[in-house]
């Protein structure tokens, strides 16, 4: 399988986590029982929140793991867990223009020109 196409969950398989890929299956299942259409990027529940702090999703507390750090462009943590020597690299972030983050550094905001009587 091209490593670009592969999900989080065949990653995680194939590198040791298989007990992580069990969790988001039960909660992508809970969510398909309630009727919920909710999507989630695991990659950033992987990665952690600030400072490495472990992400809590639908009661089930989620590891950090490095290579979702590396992935995700975070610095990796002194918890991050790394299972395997030879683990391999988590596929590239792909852009296909949906859910794009910006960044305040992405786009100056125009400035606005204000008069003595306030008016533009």
């Amino acid at each position: 399988m091209d490593s670009s196409k592969k999900t989080v969950r065949v990653w995680l398989m194939e590198n040791g986590y298989p007990e992580i890929a069990e969790m988001i299956n039960e909660i992508q299942m809970e969510w398909k029982i309630r009727g919920k259409r909710t999507r989630r990027n695991w990659w950033d529940v992987l990665s952690g929140g600030k400072n490495g702090v472990k992400r809590i999703i639908y009661r089930r507390q989620f590891p950090v793991l490095q290579a979702a750090q590396i992935r995700q462009g975070k610095p990796v943590t002194k918890n991050a867990l790394k299972r395997m020597d030879n683990e391999r690299e988590a596929p590239a972030v792909i852009n296909n223009g949906r859910w794009k983050k910006i960044f305040i550094t992405d786009h100056a905001a125009p400035k606005e020109e204000v008069t003595a009587d306030g008016k533009e």
